[in-house]
């Protein structure tokens, strides 16, 4: 948990917007949590560089569409995904989750 603390504060000193936790703990074999929010390109650039500087270099394994539309950082228990306004629409993550606990 201390983990997701220190990823929700960094993304949250960033001011990304309608940022949201998704509790997958007790159903997912491969994650305990998804963290979503919304960012524009640079705000996504920069989140990279808080998280790096945040976390150990060994808690994140991989970083998948930088300066996109769409980022994901895999933090092996926690997935984070920054979406733009548009894609994360789009995708719909929110309204598929709707079963999930949220607990943020």
């Amino acid at each position: 948990m201390e983990k997701l603390n220190k990823i929700i504060d960094s993304l949250e000193n960033l001011k990304v917007k309608d940022l949201a936790v998704y509790d997958f703990e007790k159903t997912s074999p491969f994650y305990d949590y998804f963290v979503i929010c919304t960012t524009n390109e640079r705000q996504g650039s920069a989140a990279i560089n808080h998280l790096k500087k945040a976390l150990e270099a060994d808690e994140i394994r991989h970083i998948e569409g930088k300066g996109g539309s769409w980022v994901l950082i895999d933090c092996h228990e926690v997935i984070i995904h920054l979406f733009t306004e548009e894609d994360r629409q789009f995708y719909g993550f929110d309204k598929r989750l709707l079963d999930v606990k949220r607990i943020k």
